[in-house]
C-alpha cells in the first residue's frame, strides 16, 4: 500500500475519528535539512509542511528547517538519514546514489507538463519509487516540485541544441546530466551550488541550468546575459524522513505526516507556477534577455540520451521510464 492510498484511507476516516483523537503518544522536533535558501520552492514548502503538521498534531510533532544545507550536503543528508543522526531533508539529483534507476525523471523531456508529473507520481511510478527508497532505509513524505530548468549563460541565446557547443555549463554532480549537455555540445562540468554565483562572475563557467527561481533568488542576473526556456528538465525534490523515524511513530502521528506532505506538494506547485508568472518578468526587468528555446529540436536530440542512460542502468530502469511515460496518456 502506498503513501498516497494511505493517505486516503486515512483522510476517509479523519472526521470520524476527530471527536474522539487521543492527543499523540509521543512528541518530536524532527530535524530538515535544506539544501536551498529561505526564498526557495522547498524551504517554503517544507515550512508549509510544518505548520500543517503542527495543526494536525495538536504542537506534538513540530519541525526544525535548516536551509543552504547547514547540516551537510545533501548526499551527507542521505547517509546522515540512514544512519538515523538526521530526520529529514529534501534531496533532489543525488537522490541516484542510493536508487541509480531514479535517473529516469531526470532525464530530458521525460515529462511533459506538471500534470503529467502529478499523474506519475501518484501512479504506479510513485509507488515504485517508493518502494525502492524504502527498500534504502528513506521514506517518501513528498514530491515536490523543483520546477523546470532552464538554461542561462554570457555568450549567446540558446534555440537549438547546436547553441550550446563550447559553452562551459555548470551541472550539479550528476553524471547523467553532464551527459546531457555533453551530447547538446556544451563543455558540462560540476561545481558546488554555492560556488556558482562567483564561477559565473568570473567566467569559469559561461553559464548554468537551473529554474528560474534561483535566477532571482541568488541574483544570476547580474552575472548572466541571456536565459534561454528550454524546460528541459523537470526537477523532482524529494521530501524524505529517516525510516526508522516513520516507523516510530504513532499510526496517528504517521498519518499526520503523510497528509502534512500532500499539503507541501501542492503548495509547491503553486510556488512554481507562481515562479514561472512572475520571474520571467522580473529577470526581463533586471536586463537579462529572454527567449523561447525550440523545444521539438531538443527534444529530438534527446532520443539517444534515453536508450543510452537505459541501456546501462538495466529493465528496472526502462520499466520506471515506461510506467511515467504511461502516466502521460
Amino acid at each position: 500500500m502506498n503513501r498516497r492510498t494511505l493517505v486516503a484511507l486515512a483522510l476517509a476516516t479523519s472526521v470520524s475519528a476527530l471527536a474522539t483523537a487521543p492527543v499523540l503518544a509521543q512528541d518530536a522536533t524532527f530535524r530538515v535539512n535544506v539544501p536551498g535558501n529561505e526564498d526557495g520552492i522547498a524551504y517554503r514548502s517544507v515550512e508549509h509542511f510544518s505548520e500543517v503538521l503542527s495543526e494536525k498534531t495538536q504542537g506534538a510533532l513540530d519541525v526544525k528547517l535548516f536551509h543552504s544545507s547547514a547540516l551537510g550536503d545533501q548526499e551527507s543528508s542521505i547517509e546522515a538519514m540512514q544512519s538515523s543522526i538526521l530526520d529529514m531533508a529534501t534531496i533532489e539529483t543525488p537522490i541516484t546514489a542510493v536508487a541509480p534507476v531514479l535517473g529516469a525523471t531526470a532525464l530530458p523531456y521525460i515529462f511533459s507538463s506538471r500534470e503529467h508529473v502529478k499523474a506519475a507520481m501518484d501512479g504506479e511510478a510513485g509507488e515504485m519509487i517508493e518502494a525502492l527508497l524504502a527498500e534504502k532505509g528513506l521514506r517518501v513524505v513528498g514530491f515536490l516540485e523543483g520546477g523546470f530548468r532552464q538554461i542561462t549563460n554570457n555568450v549567446r541565446p540558446v534555440v537549438t541544441p547546436e547553441d550550446l557547443k563550447g559553452i562551459k555549463i555548470r551541472t550539479p554532480g550528476s553524471a547523467l546530466r553532464i551527459a546531457i549537455f555533453n551530447h547538446y555540445g556544451a563543455n558540462a562540468s560540476p561545481l558546488p551550488f554555492s560556488e556558482l554565483y562567483s564561477a559565473l562572475q568570473t567566467g569559469v563557467f559561461d553559464g548554468q541550468e537551473n529554474p528560474v527561481i534561483w535566477a532571482q533568488s541568488t541574483k544570476f542576473y547580474e552575472v548572466q546575459k541571456y536565459l534561454s526556456l528550454t524546460n528541459h528538465l523537470y526537477t523532482v525534490t524529494y521530501l524524505l524522513m529517516a525510516e526508522d523515524k516513520y516507523q516510530a511513530l504513532t499510526d496517528a502521528q504517521k498519518q499526520a505526516v503523510l497528509e502534512a506532505g500532500e499539503a507541501a506538494e501542492l503548495r509547491s506547485v503553486e510556488l512554481g507556477i507562481k515562479a514561472d508568472a512572475e520571474i520571467v518578468d522580473y529577470l526581463i526587468k533586471e536586463g537579462m534577455e529572454v527567449n523561447k528555446a525550440d523545444i521539438a529540436a531538443f527534444t529530438a536530440k534527446s532520443g539517444q540520451i534515453w536508450t543510452d542512460w537505459a541501456a546501462k542502468q538495466g529493465p528496472e530502469a526502462q520499466q520506471l521510464i515506461d510506467l511515467i511515460r504511461d502516466a502521460d496518456k
